[in-house]
């Protein structure tokens, strides 16, 4: 029911502890977007300096094009002549995400809560849906941007069509590919040259529960799979729940970047960063504990009758809306269909052990 009519005091009323609420009040962890955040400054430390205006839809961070030659068999040379090195430049794409909420003067008058303890809950729902909203949009952009160009064919095949690298899940022997799924994973992305790096594995919910699994049978089990867990991070998506399912994987699907690949840029205009306030308007900014997001805060005042929102008739409303530019990147390529973002799925093979 809305408006809080639920807690008017026509009747005697009590209230939960906060504890008790937690339940409703729950939301998804953006593991995935936190994911992001920390690479960001590792990739573009002066991202801000792109964009210094909302009209400013574009800007450009610049790059080394990879040169790539065959060596030559030509020997001395006394008139040799050199090819030259090249950059490249990421234009970075900006959105808009806000969300809006109200509060009015008089909206606490005969309920049980009180005019603060509604205004926290309603910034809390903010927060909450900042950070599954967030969550949701970084998912889709490694799902979305999962590389087109896998040179590694061997211990499963790259399929074109899903750009997705299938690994048979093999766990009719020890040996089996399934078990050593990590470690051909790992392998895969050697062969395209990330080799050295930290990897960030995004799982989806099954992918991720077969892979603790097999984390767990380590040197005091009888089968030691720890072997090919080093040099991971495992995070798990359960936005990646539905698109493995629409590409028909229900085995277990991953999505693995080397680290320091992937960025969120973020920005807020001037006079938020600033805080300004008019006769009706207020510019400020708010810090995420969730998503470490520094939002953009714009509030005014306005007269209102809310006899029809559990209110009264003679009252104020104050109006808010959150809200911050943001740009999701992966590490530029000048390769056509390329990205650091490699999906691996799961596919049948056989009977599975019990």
């Amino acid at each position: 029911m809305a408006n809080y009519e639920t807690a008017n005091l026509t009747k005697y009323q009590a209230r939960i502890m906060a504890g008790f609420n937690s339940g409703e009040l729950r939301f998804r962890e953006p593991a995935v977007f936190r994911s992001f955040r920390k690479q960001t400054e590792i990739m573009i430390p002066s991202h801000k300096a792109i964009k210094n205006a909302a009209k400013r839809t574009t800007g450009e961070v610049n790059y080394f094009a990879r040169s790539s030659r065959s060596l030559g068999t030509s020997g001395e040379i006394h008139n040799h002549t050199g090819t030259r090195g090249d950059s490249a430049v990421l234009i970075p794409s900006w959105n808009v995400y806000d969300d809006k909420l109200v509060w009015s003067l008089k909206q606490a008058n005969g309920l049980v809560f009180e005019r603060d303890e509604i205004i926290q809950n309603e910034m809390y729902n903010f927060l909450a849906n900042a950070a599954e909203g967030v969550e949701a949009l970084a998912a889709a952009f490694i799902h979305d941007n999962r590389t087109g160009v896998n040179t590694y064919d061997r211990q499963g095949s790259f399929n074109e069509t899903n750009d997705v690298f299938e690994i048979e899940d093999d766990t009719t022997s020890i040996t089996g590919t399934g078990y050593r799924a990590l470690q051909i994973i790992k392998s895969c992305v050697a062969a395209n040259k990330w080799q050295g790096y930290q990897l960030e594995v995004y799982c989806d919910s099954l992918g991720y529960d077969k892979m603790e699994m097999l984390a767990a049978q380590g040197a005091q089990n009888k089968t030691n799979l720890s072997f090919q867990f080093g040099g991971v991070t495992f995070i798990k998506s359960f936005e990646l729940d539905a698109k493995a399912v629409a590409l028909n994987y229900l085995k277990g699907y991953y999505v693995v970047a080397p680290f320091g690949t992937l960025a969120v840029l973020d920005w807020i205009p001037e006079q938020y960063r600033g805080g300004i306030s008019t006769k009706v308007n207020e510019y400020g900014n708010m810090l995420d504990p969730n998503t470490g997001l520094i939002w953009a805060t714009h509030m005014y005042e306005e007269r209102a009758t809310n006899t029809g929102n559990n209110g009264e008739n003679q009252d104020v409303n104050t109006q808010v809306q959150a809200f911050s530019y943001l740009s999701f990147n992966h590490q530029p390529l000048t390769t056509a269909d390329a990205s650091p973002l490699f999906a691996f799925a799961l596919v049948e093979k056989g009977v599975e052990l019990a």
